[in-house]
């Protein structure tokens, strides 16, 4: 619906949601062999769509999708101020976009949105205090459960009997999950019971039920991987601190890139490895003045202990101390709001106004080993020769040491690793729409906008490359966490995620059979929409029933993401009045249009239109609510693999947790 549910109460308890969990094949007997029925005649896929390759059937089998047939809710908030004396029929349309104004006028008239439970027309001015309450038919994207493994116990249809989540680690204290690509972790957006918290609850209510899990931290609804999750406030308070302070947390995620990791990073500024020409980004250290030492190993530059030299950025900002340290990077100039907080503080109790010190968030990179060492003059091949003959497997052992399930057998990490090291500031550029950016910001010169540049870091290394797919494998181990950070600095290192279709990779990178299915997913989407009378007469734009079909629903339209249109609100809800004695919800669901979306075109603008029985209209919506989730991000290649967290025993000593998941399917390149 568009609106925030922050404050909502949905009156469709979790109990009585109607859920299928079905494999992922099942869209292919949509696209090439099911027939759809609207009252009229019976349409069926083309013969050369019937023919779908096995193995993709067999893999798509494996992968399940779980679907929430669409249930009343109601959407509930208080007056914010800035609407107090605004119009009600204004608020909606000026704050909501999922609906015309017309669709809103019609609500409000219709009682489906009510001001402090009350009836209003639609030019009531909102008072402080008021509450805004709309109920809708409410629709919900699908999304992905954990894959059904090679040897797992799944016959016939019965998806429903493997585990939603596949459970990494559970104790008294914490449930540890590894997520799958497409979740959201809470409710937002279009998604609410299709959340991991709400999945898990469904799953065991009595133990992970409303109140019983608390958030430690979060993870992008496109990432998949670990999420841990406490079983009381105290915990997810103790391990909250720890990650907010940086105090002994790391978070290890692998990711699958376009390219030779490092070396675009080269190419991108026409410098040729090996030239001897350094890289505008590239942090190189000044040793200090020797002339007044007396020889003697001090005064030999060869043998300088390197672990006393500090890195040119801590947590992506430049250290005042290193500023004669280092050479070459760039230094942008940051908005500290916290020390200007401080500042405002201190005045206020009187005390004498210091000058502000500017802070600089670091943009370049420089490279350490294992236990962050700064290697002095490194190129970036170091990171590639490394690689060279050694198994994926045994580069990850020696980057991040073996999976902590080895008990005694456990390897540790190599401090010879090397890591590149990349500090460059990031922002949120639109909350709304939740695009980030990085770089120099050079051009942003509103103050209020350069609030929003934060410093950041993160450090990166090389696991394989595929010359194949020329991809690379590699390692990312945020030191910050800004939001799409890694994404980000992957991207502005040239090396995108591969798949990434918002940070510079492609939706379908190196699919080509995933790209089929999706655009035989829109193409049935697509006539779903236009209709059939439509499709037949593309020839002949003349016809006025065609022409007004095609314009009906909008183009590519899906429903999470596509707001409805004047037309569809017309011949789904204006010309189908409330009947005497008819319930409030039976009425939403009848004139809902996002059911008329499922249904299609044909259905929609027909005279003689009838509503279709609930089966029929379960039916539309299951298809179309399983061939959107096809032409939508399936997730992209990022993977929280391990997270390590300190923590304290019962006795008060030190410890540290550590877990780790499985390599997702695409690690294996």
């Amino acid at each position: 619906d568009g609106e925030s549910d922050d404050d909502a109460d949905s009156n469709s308890p979790s109990s009585l949601l109607r859920v299928e969990v079905v494999p992922l094949s099942r869209a292919f007997d949509i696209i090439s062999d099911t027939t759809r029925t609207d009252g009229r005649r019976e349409i069926i896929d083309d013969a050369k769509n019937k023919h779908i390759d096995e193995d993709q059937r067999e893999m798509h089998s494996r992968r399940r999708v779980r679907i929430i047939h669409p249930y009343p809710y109601t959407f509930a908030t208080f007056a914010k101020a800035r609407w107090v004396g605004r119009a009600v029929v204004d608020i909606y349309h000026g704050e909501f976009g999922s609906y015309p104004r017309s669709y809103y006028e019609a609500a409000i008239k219709a009682g489906r949105i009510l001001v402090s439970g009350k009836r209003v027309d639609c030019e009531y001015k909102i008072k402080g205090g008021d509450e805004l309450t709309h109920t809708v038919h409410r629709h919900e994207p699908a999304v992905g459960l954990a894959d059904i493994s090679d040897d797992g116990n799944l016959s016939g249809d019965q998806p429903q009997t493997v585990p939603p989540i596949q459970i990494v680690h559970e104790d008294d204290d914490l449930l540890v999950v590894d997520k799958p690509a497409t979740l959201p972790i809470h409710p937002c957006g279009g998604y609410n019971f299709n959340s991991l918290y709400e999945i898990l609850s469904h799953w065991k209510q009595d133990l992970y039920g409303s109140g019983k899990l608390f958030t430690v931290h979060r993870l992008d609804r496109l990432t998949s991987g670990l999420v841990l999750t406490a079983k009381s406030s105290a915990v997810a308070r103790s391990l909250g601190k720890c990650i907010m302070e940086r105090d002994g947390c790391e978070k290890i995620y692998l990711a699958r890139v376009k390219g030779k990791f490092p070396l675009n990073l080269h190419k991108m500024h026409g410098i040729g490895e090996g030239s001897g020409n350094h890289h505008p980004w590239e942090f190189q250290y000044i040793p200090p003045d020797c002339e007044n030492d007396v020889g003697g190993e001090e005064s030999n530059p060869n043998k300088r202990l390197k672990h006393s030299i500090l890195p040119p950025c801590q947590h992506g900002e430049v250290s005042e101390s290193n500023v004669n340290t280092w050479g070459g990077g760039l230094q942008i100039p940051i908005i500290d709001s916290k020390s200007n907080k401080k500042n405002q503080n201190n005045n206020s109790k009187g005390a004498i106004s210091e000058s502000k010190t500017q802070s600089y968030a670091g943009l370049g990179y420089w490279i350490t080993d294992g236990r962050g060492t700064i290697i002095e003059n490194a190129p970036l091949q170091d990171l590639i020769d490394q690689c060279e003959n050694v198994p994926m497997e045994e580069m990850l052992a020696g980057a991040i040491g073996s999976s902590p399930s080895t008990g005694s057998d456990h390897i540790s990490a190599k401090q010879s690793v090397r890591w590149l090291n990349f500090s460059c500031p990031c922002r949120i550029s639109s909350h709304k729409n939740g695009v980030c950016e990085t770089g120099s910001f050079s051009d942003l010169k509103d103050e209020n906008d350069r609030k929003g540049i934060k410093p950041a870091q993160t450090s990166f290394t090389l696991l394989s490359y595929d010359a194949s797919s020329d991809t690379s494998l590699v390692l990312a181990k945020p030191v910050t966490g800004r939001t799409h950070q890694i994404r980000l600095h992957l991207q502005k290192l040239g090396h995108p995620i591969a798949n990434d279709h918002c940070y510079g990779g492609d939706l379908w990178f190196g699919d080509e059979e995933g790209k089929k299915v999706s655009k035989k997913s829109r193409e049935w989407l697509d006539r779903l929409d236009r209709g059939e009378t439509a499709t037949d007469n593309d020839n002949n734009s003349s016809t006025a029933d065609a022409d007004c079909k095609i314009r009906v629903a909008p183009e590519n339209s899906t429903n999470a993401d596509t707001p409805a249109t004047e037309a569809e609100i017309y011949h789904a809800a204006a010309n189908r009045p409330r009947e005497e004695g008819e319930s409030i919800l039976d009425f939403i669901e009848k004139t809902c249009v996002w059911c008329a979306r499922c249904r299609g075109v044909d259905g929609l603008v027909t005279s003689n239109i009838s509503f279709e029985s609930k089966l029929e209209n379960e039916k539309a919506v299951f298809q179309r609510t399983l061939m959107e989730y096809l032409v939508r991000s399936q997730g992209i290649w990022l993977h929280a693999l391990q997270y390590s967290l300190k923590t304290k025993d019962e006795s008060g000593e030190d410890k540290t947790l550590c877990y780790r998941t499985k390599l997702p399917s695409w690690a294996k390149i």
